[in-house]
């Protein structure tokens, strides 16, 4: 019953979220359309956007959770744990932020050679910009770990709420002009975000949270999580190539291509959060209690939960794609040609909701036992699919082939992923 009632309030505090991301897209949409300025912010955005996938895909919660939720009844180890935790990840930020603010101009030049001239000096300055907020979301990720580990998800889910908000009060202050406020909104919702996590860790009164305690490193916990997440990121890492290369082919694509490819996404993401991502995020603690037999019957518990959620909105997308667009943009600067545009992806894209929830069930299984190669190994080869048939599919189906294209690689990971969860 406690598993059920933290999967409700989290999906509860998650649809809230998705309700002020469309929001927040619908603004940007009324304000901006399909036009230059709004393909220049979704190509900023990209790198919120990995850090969110980093994040979600596990890669700080699958190694941290299994660690905080073994060392919880020892106070001064997870005391210890928590803040080794929390200065690898600052670090960690701070030499990505360094990276990418130094190379910002090689890195837009190669992920988005559709821009040009004056547009792309804005794109890598404010890509330096937006670098920043991964000071911010990196530590909110062991922050979030840690109150997971705990049994705590509701209030945690609050924390994108903010980060929405702030970026909705930037949009209407930049009222169709410059999106540099935009971006610079987005960097302060990241800092509340994470102040808003602290003073949740503070107030759990798990361990003492003061200045007398902050300043450890604790040489064991640093080397199991670094031992832990090391395969993690790699594998999340062959995962985000393929958001990378799909804004690729649409920065070639039709101006405008990369805001549908945003828009698609942000509908795409309501159903995964609210049940995929919300039901992996509760399972990995239970997940990380249970012996090898009792997992796996959990697990496929939680796969079938999954499955039969999920089709019947994967069934529902499918036919009333241009609709929902319709619905949710169709206002101010966004035509009926860009519904019909975002649309098109928005339905081709749907059909990877059902083996992207299936895995991040099945990979929680295996982050559970502390097993990493296969999650890896798969996420290569549906990397690999994607970049084998991508451009192909773009070229048959237009911006809709790279929903087409993403399901199978998709498709292919989850197969891998199920056939070595039942051997």
């Amino acid at each position: 019953m406690s598993l059920l009632n933290a999967f409700f309030s989290l999906s509860a505090l998650t649809v809230l979220s998705r309700v002020s991301g469309f929001i927040k897209v619908a603004a940007l949409a009324a304000f901006y359309g399909r036009s230059v300025e709004a393909d220049m912010y979704m190509a900023v955005m990209l790198l919120p956007d990995l850090a969110y996938k980093f994040l979600s895909e596990g890669l700080v919660s699958c190694a941290a959770v299994p660690m905080f939720v073994e060392l919880r009844d020892n106070k001064e180890k997870i005391n210890n744990a928590f803040w080794t935790l929390t200065w690898i990840s600052l670090i960690v930020a701070l030499i990505s932020v360094i990276f990418f603010t130094i190379f910002s101009k090689p890195i837009c030049d190669n992920i988005l050679p559709g821009f040009s001239g004056i547009e792309m000096q804005r794109v890598q300055f404010m890509w330096s910009v937006i670098s920043i907020y991964l000071i911010f979301a990196i530590p909110s990720g062991v922050l979030t770990s840690f109150l997971n580990a705990n049994m705590s998800f509701a209030l945690p889910a609050v924390g994108p709420l903010l980060v929405n908000a702030f970026i909705i009060a930037g949009i209407f202050a930049a009222s169709g002009g410059a999106i540099e406020k935009i971006v610079s909104a987005t960097v302060l919702g990241a800092a509340a975000q994470a102040f808003w996590l602290l003073i949740l860790v503070k107030k759990s009164k798990i361990f003492n949270l003061d200045f007398k305690t902050m300043f450890v490193f604790d040489k064991q916990a640093a080397k199991e999580f670094l031992c832990a997440v090391t395969p993690i990121a790699i594998w999340v890492s062959s995962l985000t190539l393929i958001p990378v290369y799909e804004r690729y082919l649409l920065s070639m694509q039709t101006n405008g291509s990369l805001a549908a490819l945003n828009y698609a996404e942000k509908l795409f993401n309501l159903p995964l959060g609210i049940i995929s991502i919300s039901l992996a995020n509760v399972i990995l603690p239970r997940l990380s209690q249970l012996k090898d037999k009792e997992r796996k019957t959990f697990l496929f518990k939680a796969f079938a939960v999954a499955f039969v959620s999920v089709l019947p909105i994967v069934i529902f997308i499918w036919f009333f794609a241009e609709t929902i667009v319709e619905l949710v943009y169709k206002r101010g600067q966004f035509s009926l040609e860009d519904a019909s545009v975002a649309a098109g992806l928005f339905k081709s894209y749907s059909l990877a909701l059902l083996p992207v929830s299936l895995n991040l069930v099945l990979n929680r299984g295996f982050f559970a036992k502390r097993k990493y190669f296969l999650p890896f190994i798969s996420g290569i080869i549906s990397s690999a699919i994607l970049f084998f048939v991508g451009a192909g599919f773009v070229a048959e189906f237009g911006v809709a082939g790279v929903g087409y294209a993403a399901s199978i690689a998709y498709f292919v990971q989850t197969f891998i992923l199920f056939i070595c969860t039942v051997l």
